[in-house]
């Protein structure tokens, strides 16, 4: 399962509204919304893996590496 950290983001926050008009003006499901959701989660974890560089890694004595 993909994370949804990015959904709290300006980008996931505006597609989440989009998708809530297109709802309520009944163009789509709430089914097909909750795909468009899931896709979103896996193509922006998988941009983010890919082009995202710098990693840390914090140990139990709250050390950054």
């Amino acid at each position: 399962m993909a994370y949804q950290l990015y959904r709290n983001t300006p980008l996931g926050n505006s597609l989440q509204e989009s998708l809530d008009e297109l709802i309520q003006s009944q163009q789509i499901t709430p089914q097909l919304a909750l795909q468009v959701l899931l896709q979103f989660d896996k193509a922006i974890n998988s941009a983010l893996a890919q082009r995202v560089r710098n990693r840390f890694k914090c140990f139990p004595t709250g050390k950054w590496v």
